[in-house]
């Protein structure tokens, strides 16, 4: 081997590995994307990350009350279907999130304290509106079907529903329920005409 062949392997070599450490550089600097909630209704299905700040870093815990409070009112790139009687919305997580569980709300009303720890749920939109019907305070009336607002909700181990349901007060219930939220997801059902 001549002392220019050698030349060029020690400077290939230098080069390959400099481009290797700056590669590792570069992705120490990448942050992990946020999780993805996968909603379907019909042939109709798209999936989301949270919107922004409605995810705790990894690691962070919790988002706090305060900020799931806006997360919920959150009307910026929420998902929305036209739902029709007869059908059935699909929620698909990532395995992130079932890891300590997540929740489903239906215009703020919790459907189980019990956190879904499975990648995928369905639930018969008929039924969502149904048991929201029966909170109607005018019983006795016809239900109308309105825009219901659903949250997916990513829980931490922090989540307790006995110390939850225990609560005192409205705000001490908030604290603790929203308190124990990682990640908050909105998705829009609108009535079909």
């Amino acid at each position: 081997m001549t002392a220019i062949s050698m030349g060029r392997r020690v400077l290939r070599t230098a080069l390959a590995a400099g481009a290797a450490g700056a590669a590792l550089v570069a992705l120490t600097g990448c942050e992990r994307p946020a999780p993805n909630a996968h909603f379907t209704l019909g042939s109709h299905t798209t999936s989301r990350e949270p919107v922004e700040n409605c995810h705790a870093e990894h690691g962070d815990g919790a988002l706090g009350a305060e900020r799931v409070q806006e997360c919920i009112e959150n009307t910026e790139d929420v998902v929305a279907f036209t739902a029709g009687h007869g059908d059935t919305l699909r929620v698909g997580v990532d395995p992130e999130v079932a890891e300590d569980g997540w929740l489903l709300f239906y215009n703020g009303v919790l459907y189980d304290s019990t956190p879904f720890t499975s990648t995928y749920q369905t639930f018969e939109v008929d039924e969502l509106y149904a048991a929201f019907d029966e909170r109607n305070p005018n019983p006795g009336a016809l239900p109308e079907r309105q825009e219901m607002r659903l949250l997916v909700a990513q829980v931490n181990d922090e989540y307790d529903r006995e110390s939850i349901w225990s609560s005192e007060s409205d705000e001490q219930y908030r604290e603790r329920m929203f308190g124990s939220f990682e990640g908050v997801w909105n998705v829009d059902l609108e009535p079909e005409d």
